[in-house]
């Protein structure tokens, strides 16, 4: 007895014939999601930050604070897969992108990023000044965890950069050792990504993961942008942030997202709650 009864498809279309073909069965456990957030308050809130400690605190800043402050609340979020179970950090470290621009080729311009560590206790304005100064460093040249990355892989022919890449994921995330002794940070992405595409212009966007991160979130910034709202009833001119998430659905299911969105609207959109201190 088939465990399906089936049929063979009706004159398929040669695009069907090539799909059919093309790519192997679905294996990607990206989920992916929008949220749009009022953003009046939350820009005037920063803007006071900025006045009254001279650091340039971002819109990155604000949700890289939130979604430090939602996984302190909902450890189940600061989680990976290893060895085919789930294990759940200690630590909250959000990873803030960056990008370093080339003046020759856009080919050239790398990205990088800065890991901030134990993410929660920080404050909106140390997020700037310790962003601002590693990512100044980096861009000039004089970071030496950047350029022995750099370096490393350069010397490599490429034949050997993704086993040699997964031999490090081997390493610190299936033995859990750590691979500084190789001239390699551990765990450089943390719990979290955090992604601004909206400086460029752009207002949906959905970051991948890197296959080596074991990071289940990475939320990335489109633009903030003025549009119709719906406001006491009335349609008034609004400026609307908006936030989009990828997920890793083996460890953030719907549910999960559901309340990183509700708690991160939230707190933008009461932006004083970004000073709260948790236990």
């Amino acid at each position: 007895m088939p465990n399906i009864e089936l049929t063979p498809y009706p004159s398929p279309s040669t695009y069907r014939q090539i799909a059919a073909n093309v790519w192997d069965h679905p294996h990607d456990p990206h989920v992916y999601g929008s949220l749009e957030i009022r953003s009046e308050r939350l820009e005037a809130w920063i803007a006071q930050k900025r006045a009254d400690s001279g650091e340039k605190v971002t819109v990155s800043h604000a949700v890289a604070r939130g979604l430090a402050m939602i996984i302190q609340k909902h450890r189940d979020l600061n989680s990976l897969v290893r060895l085919g179970s789930l294990y759940q950090r200690r630590d909250i470290d959000i990873f803030m992108q960056i990008v370093v621009e080339d003046a020759e080729s856009i080919g050239k311009t790398d990205l990088s990023g800065i890991k901030l560590k134990n993410a929660e206790k920080l404050d909106v304005v140390a997020m700037g000044q310790m962003v601002r100064e590693r990512a100044a460093k980096i861009r000039a040249g004089q970071d030496e965890e950047f350029n022995q990355t750099k370096k490393g892989l350069a010397g490599l022919p490429g034949i050997l950069i993704k086993p040699v890449l997964r031999f490090l994921d081997f390493l610190q995330y299936t033995l859990n050792i750590n691979p500084k002794f190789l001239g390699t940070p551990g765990d450089p992405f943390g719990s979290a990504m955090v992604t601004n595409v909206g400086v460029f212009g752009l207002t949906l966007g959905y970051a991948p993961f890197f296959p080596l991160a074991r990071t289940p979130i990475i939320i990335t910034l489109g633009t903030i942008e003025e549009k119709p709202v719906v406001e006491n009833g009335q349609i008034v001119i609004g400026r609307v942030l908006h936030i989009n998430g990828t997920f890793d659905h083996r460890v953030v299911d719907g549910y999960h997202g559901g309340v990183v969105a509700r708690e991160m609207k939230a707190l933008l959109e009461n932006p004083e709650r970004l000073d709260e201190v948790r236990s």
